[in-house]
């Protein structure tokens, strides 16, 4: 199911890109395809589909969820490739970007896209998922966070007004999104509607610090951040395994290449 599901998101995706650049030219648009093959962890995209089925639906029902948050991760992570963002945050093989002009305009083109393609794929829900998206990546969110990793690049010690780190309003933020999406296009709502939110934020926080400590092998916090994520993966299972069909959100989150 994991490879089925993976598969038909990238095709979701690509389609989802030549639908909507119909009028760019062509050199550009294969630059904004390349920009999403770049882009990995398409587990935390597809915590929706989980989502989905946690909630009493379809896994399939949450793929517009899971194709807003991969095009929003891969807009973002377009423009980090171009500042030298530490480690964990920009996208694998993009630290350096040899066309920075090029790198920033397909940014801003999957951000705008994965509102465009949420807005038009999620019926009633449409207009709370768009704004649910500029949440999760506005100053609660992840633009928050990356600000606080610019600082840090910077040798400037700066924290969240409500004490939250950058690993929690990155990664935890979109993943949140996922979850929280793919449970709302199940027909969730209530505790299990905030439930599911919670685990896409504990699994995203848990997927960025595991980033961390994989990329930074001389990072003397390598071994607490190991834990910490950890521990907030067992936080995470344990409110996946008190209801629901939990066979995708475990195949996320233990039997692929999450950590």
């Amino acid at each position: 199911m994991l490879d089925e599901l993976k598969n038909a998101l990238l095709e979701e995706v690509s389609k989802a890109i030549d639908g909507s650049s119909e009028g760019i030219p062509s050199r550009f648009r294969q630059y904004l395809h390349r920009t999403v093959d770049h882009d990995c962890f398409l587990e935390l995209s597809l915590l929706a589909c989980a989502s989905s089925l946690w909630c009493g639906g379809n896994p399939v029902t949450g793929m517009p969820a899971a194709v807003g948050a991969l095009l929003l991760r891969a807009g973002i992570t377009a423009h980090l490739g171009t500042c030298g963002i530490p480690s964990g945050l920009e996208a694998p093989g993009r630290e350096n970007s040899e066309d920075v002009t090029a790198a920033i305009l397909a940014g801003d083109a999957l951000m705008a896209l994965s509102m465009e393609y949420l807005a038009g794929s999620c019926g009633r829900h449409s207009a709370r998922l768009v704004a649910e998206a500029v949440k999760a990546m506005g100053a609660r969110g992840m633009l928050a966070g990356l600000s606080l990793a610019v600082d840090r690049r910077d040798g400037i010690n700066s924290e969240a007004p409500d004490g939250r780190a950058d690993f929690e309003l990155y990664s935890g933020q979109l993943a949140r999104f996922a979850t929280h999406g793919g449970a709302l296009l199940a027909g969730a709502s209530g505790i299990l509607l905030d439930d599911a939110a919670q685990i896409g934020l504990l699994a995203g926080r848990a997927r960025f610090l595991s980033s961390m400590s994989e990329r930074e092998t001389y990072w003397s916090g390598r071994n607490t951040a190991t834990f910490q994520a950890r521990t907030l993966m067992e936080q995470a299972q344990s409110l996946v395994g008190s209801r629901g069909d939990s066979t995708l959100f475990t195949s996320l989150m233990y039997l692929s290449d999450f950590f």
